[in-house]
């Protein structure tokens, strides 16, 4: 039988697209083999899919259609998993999970939730904007997460920054953080070497006052096992 822990688990899973097992343990704070059950009682029932990407590897969890029906995520699409992106969902997921636990007074919303929150207000909310569509809308860059304080006053766009992109787009993209006022901060999570041009992007736009840097979040690995 599931508990209210078990829908909880669920319904951050769905909120995040995909995750891995280690990503539960470190948001729930809950022990390797409590999380290997949950899980393994959330594809029991349905709501959550379990996607192997390699031989003996956990791969990546995801929430079923149903998962989200019942989690209240209505909103939101079950993900899909590309092979290109796995790096950047599992960095993601493990970001989400050690941001979340020490937020007190703000919403971490995931870039599912930011784009269904956009479209839901016909706006910007957190995102870039980089100029006009063929059809006169605003031409966005959504970040991959949107920290936002619970007054709706205070919005940070939180970047996930992988690989390098070229000096030309993230002083677009920068620029278009200017152009949007709800955004008090950008905040970049990248390592040394991006983290460096993304400063020199930033002072070439003049965006050096919203601009933070942050390091990548740790790494860990674990698998989920099978039952006998």
């Amino acid at each position: 039988m599931l508990t209210e822990r078990d829908m909880t688990i669920a319904e951050w899973i769905g909120r995040q697209g995909a995750v891995r097992a280690e990503h539960v343990m470190t948001r729930f704070s809950i022990g390797r083999t409590a999380t290997y059950r949950r899980l393994h009682e959330l594809v029991d029932f349905g709501l959550i899919r379990r996607h192997r990407l390699l031989y003996n590897d956990g791969g990546l969890l995801t929430a079923t259609a149903e998962g989200l029906r019942c989690a209240g995520l209505d909103r939101l699409a079950p993900a899909r998993i590309s092979l290109a992106l796995v790096p950047h969902m599992i960095a993601s997921a493990a970001l989400a999970a050690q941001v979340e636990p020490r937020l007190d007074e703000q919403t971490l919303l995931s870039d599912r939730e930011h784009r269904a929150a956009e479209n839901a207000a016909g706006e910007p909310i957190a995102s870039a904007i980089i100029g006009r569509q063929g059809d006169g809308r605003e031409g966005l860059h959504r970040p991959d997460f949107a920290l936002v304080s619970r007054e709706g006053q205070h919005v940070t766009a939180v970047e996930l920054e992988l690989t390098l992109k070229n000096r030309t787009r993230l002083e677009r993209i920068l620029r278009g953080y200017l152009r949007n006022q709800n955004v008090s901060i950008v905040r970049y999570h990248a390592a040394p070497p991006i983290a460096d041009a993304v400063q020199r992007a930033a002072r070439a736009v003049g965006a050096d006052a919203i601009l933070e840097l942050a390091p990548l979040p740790a790494a860990r690995t674990s698998t989920i096992r099978r039952r006998s």
